[in-house]
């Protein structure tokens, strides 16, 4: 039963792109680039008309890996190159791990607003990111002499590494993932064994997409780009699946104090975007949209930041009772895999079943492009809740600095 009060907020457009794998195919595009290629493909899947579009909310962790450093004015940008209504205002937001969750409840909480407040029927919510491209900067402050100069001798940093640290709580992400885990019981073993699932259930998908003539993955659209040597690519999968074996994983070294996070059990960097059309249900009914799936609840929660990977639990919670469900209900999950040692850290705490779980891979084996992972997460659940029948899905994820952010969707043509 669904929680009386809360809004009727329809996704009536979902698309995303493949994810790309670090310095492969999609690196020769920028953020907003992909974001562009993700909400077209979601407008047009919406049937909806330009016009109609009140408001675009974007998502983007790393910046200035756009040319020029344009980065600033990634949502703006967005929406002047997909052509909707110079009025209509564009809003940027960052919640690390969880942004692409955040553009939906962003453009959820405008709609849901009295229109004195905020008169958004629709809105446009992107996240995209190009981790491939993240630069390298020169930490050197201006001079006082002359505000245009800038002191010699700057220290050089790796933005992209940077942003894995959490200086504050004296820790970084795959140390608190590995402090998680080990709080939970996990293994290296474990780890092992759960990244060799997601790949092989990765692959599984690829096979079923509907590329290859299934119905899988139907959220995937295709792009035509070039790879490094300059040969044109029709990518129509993800890149980061691999075939690997248990035996591999095994042998490569433990990162962190208790040996849990290695290269194959973490997250792959890469770049993607994903893109969802929302709309109050009274208007997309109006507009003739398809108004099959809704936004049934969600919830943001802090834990302790150095083991920040615990937060899905409160999250999922909080998200849940905004649905005015209960886990049981729920029949497909979607948790980031930021890291092995952090996912089985929650699906044991939360009990979840692994059968219902991440059913097409995860992080580990598609990548996790930081600000696209949400909204890539909330694109495949959809796709696949109607691929099975499944009332209700949810799709989480961990957020460095100890918060957890969680989504709830329901099929409302699925008994």
């Amino acid at each position: 039963m669904k929680k009386s009060g809360f809004p009727s907020i329809v996704i009536a457009g979902a698309a995303r792109t493949p994810v790309g794998v670090k310095c492969g195919t999609l690196s020769n595009f920028c953020a907003e680039d992909l974001a562009v290629f993700a909400s077209e493909e979601a407008i047009r899947r919406s049937g909806i008309d330009r016009a109609q579009i009140d408001t675009v909310v974007g998502a983007n962790v790393y910046q200035y890996t756009a040319p020029g450093m344009q980065d600033i004015y990634f949502p703006r940008n967005v929406s002047l190159r997909c052509h909707l209504r110079t009025e209509i205002g564009a809003l940027l937001v960052q919640r690390i791990c969880g942004s692409g969750l955040q553009t939906v409840m962003n453009g959820f909480s405008q709609i849901a607003l009295p229109s004195v407040v905020d008169d958004t029927r629709v809105s446009l919510c992107v996240g995209s990111e190009t981790m491939s491209r993240t630069p390298q900067v020169i930490r050197s402050p201006r001079t006082a002499a002359n505000f245009w100069e800038f002191v010699e001798g700057g220290t050089v940093e790796d933005t992209l590494l940077a942003g894995l640290n959490h200086d504050l709580a004296n820790t970084a992400m795959m140390i608190t993932a590995d402090e998680y885990g080990s709080q939970m019981g996990v293994t290296r073993r474990d780890c092992d064994e759960f990244a060799e699932l997601s790949h092989r259930r990765a692959r599984a998908a690829n096979r079923t997409s509907h590329f290859n003539g299934g119905d899988g993955l139907q959220g995937i659209f295709a792009i035509d780009a070039k790879d490094l040597t300059g040969r044109p690519v029709y990518l129509a999968k993800d890149e980061c699946p691999r075939r690997t074996t248990l035996e591999v994983l095994e042998k490569l070294p433990g990162f962190t104090p208790n040996k849990l996070v290695s290269p194959g059990n973490a997250s792959e960097i890469s770049d993607g975007a994903a893109g969802l059309v929302i709309a109050d249900r009274q208007k997309a009914e109006e507009l003739g949209l398809p108004s099959r799936f809704e936004v049934a609840g969600f919830g943001v929660a802090g834990v302790e930041p150095r083991v920040m990977g615990r937060g899905p639990v409160p999250a999922i919670e909080l998200a849940l009772a905004k649905a005015g469900i209960g886990q049981k209900d729920v029949g497909l999950f979607e948790i980031n895999e930021a890291f092995a040692a952090q996912y089985l850290g929650v699906e044991r705490e939360m009990k979840l079943d692994r059968e219902i779980t991440n059913v097409n891979g995860g992080a580990i084996a598609i990548g996790h492009p930081l600000a696209a992972t949400g909204a890539r997460m909330l694109v495949d659940l959809m796709y696949e809740m109607q691929r099975r029948g499944v009332r209700y899905g949810c799709a989480s994820a961990c957020i460095g600095g100890g918060q957890g952010a969680a989504v709830v969707i329901r099929d409302t043509e699925s008994k």
